[in-house]
């Protein structure tokens, strides 16, 4: 037998063992639940779809038009084994959706003038310019650009509460993979280990990211997030749940998008997106299950650890989409929206091996249908983002993981089509009334 052959034969019997177990497993009840605009049935329709099919297993999707929430929905399981639903007020982590929101935030810190995109990093934190960094702006770190998205001596999490003075040094001594500015590669896991750093080093009450996002953004304009799990929250909170590894892997082969990505990972230790997964002691295994630790998710890590409902998320980009202006509040002005929105790097990409195109602290590549957008995707398939020319603050958060990062997550896209399908709809309606 060929190797052709017993490949496709082994293809073959790993997808029916792989659905083997949900075929005998009994079905939990449909359950799905929340409010959406007339105009947006076909959103909640193709929603109950993807529950009913089993392609969708706990999720929330929220959508804001000129401000007005047109659409909020959620359903299947926050924790199953609990038989725990999704319910209106329950939380998601964004994992990397989180870095877009830090990206705001900073671009707060600039509007305040406490930070300058283009000035040095060293100018914030001196110790930062060792080691060949001394060229680092604001904004190449922002933008993936400094050679910092891996670390040779992995960190905990828990030294970033426990002994935040020993990371500091570890990341201000750390050498750069390649030289700042010359190219960029996506900083997945360091990206907040920098930044909040930076953050904490500019605000004048010296407070970490999760204080300063919960006082300045979450209590001001409403938003029902966190950048990290508060204890007294954490009931709110789904279960994470992710496939297999060897599942894992047999899409990773079928997906050109990602099979680059995941080969260099698996077959070269000295890869740097090898290296970065590393670089945080806690991810090491790449697993989800280190997430669902309440002890863990309480600090504060802007590379992935915001928290919220679909809800928050959609909101605090709904207010980027209309101008940065909530009930006389000023969140962004225009022109700090507008430096949300342009390339900053792009290219070949030496941490993903495809192109990429960031902002500062924003990815820049358009939606599943072509609109530019301002926001961030995450890990799992998590997105959340702002259509500036449409006016529609977006979020979707799942807590079943797959291994779409990029945005194009199947069950998202097909929720994403439909919004922009109705939108059209809805804004004949309003033009009419």
């Amino acid at each position: 037998m060929g190797i052709l052959k017993q490949g496709v034969l082994l293809c073959l019997g790993l997808i029916v063992f792989s659905n083997l177990q949900s075929w005998l497993t009994p079905r939990l009840p449909v359950v799905i639940d929340g409010y959406f605009h007339p105009a947006f049935k076909r959103v909640f329709d193709k929603f109950k779809s993807n529950l009913e099919s089993g392609l969708e297993k706990g999720a929330g999707l929220a959508v804001y038009h000129r401000g007005v929430l047109v659409v909020d929905i959620w359903g299947g399981y926050a924790d199953l084994e609990a038989r725990r639903p999704w319910e209106k007020d329950t939380m998601n982590i964004g994992f990397s959706t989180t870095k877009g929101v830090a990206a705001i935030m900073v671009a707060k810190m600039v509007e305040k003038g406490l930070l300058d995109y283009k000035r040095l990093v060293m100018d914030y934190w001196p110790e930062f310019g060792q080691n060949g960094k001394d060229n680092v702006t604001v904004e190449m770190l922002l933008s993936h650009q400094a050679g910092l998205a891996a670390l040779d001596e992995p960190i905990s999490l828990f030294e970033f509460r426990n002994n935040p003075e020993r990371v500091e040094k570890m990341l201000a001594s750390q050498k750069p993979i390649w030289p700042p500015g010359t190219a960029h590669g996506y900083h997945a896991v360091t990206y907040g280990s920098y930044v909040d750093v930076l953050l904490k080093k500019v605000d004048p009450k010296g407070r970490d990211t999760a204080q300063i996002f919960y006082e300045d953004f979450a209590k001001e304009y409403d938003l029902d997030m966190f950048m990290n799990t508060p204890l007294d929250q954490y009931y709110r909170v789904t279960r994470l749940y992710a496939e297999p590894t060897w599942k894992v892997l047999l899409q990773c082969l079928t997906l050109p998008r990602y099979r680059p990505l995941f080969f260099r990972m698996l077959t070269d230790p000295n890869s740097i997106i090898s290296r970065a997964s590393k670089s945080i002691i806690e991810f090491t295994d790449g697993t989800v299950d280190l997430h669902n630790n309440p002890a863990i998710r309480n600090i504060p890590c802007s590379c992935c650890y915001g928290t919220g409902t679909a809800r928050g998320f959609a909101k605090i980009y709904s207010i980027l989409a209309n101008g940065g202006q909530y009930e006389g509040k000023q969140l962004l002005s225009k022109d700090s929206i507008k430096k949300l929105t342009e390339t900053i790097s792009s290219g070949n990409d030496l941490t993903i091996g495809s192109v990429t195109s960031f902002s500062r602290g924003t990815s820049t590549k358009p939606n599943s249908l072509g609109y530019p957008v301002l926001g961030h995707t995450g890990h799992g398939g998590q997105n959340a983002y702002a259509d500036l020319k449409n006016e529609i603050g977006m979020a979707y958060l799942t807590n079943h993981i797959s291994v779409y990062g990029m945005g194009d997550d199947p069950r998202f896209v097909s929720l994403e089509e439909e919004v922009y399908a109705a939108l059209k709809d809805y804004v004949k309606t309003l033009e009419k009334s």
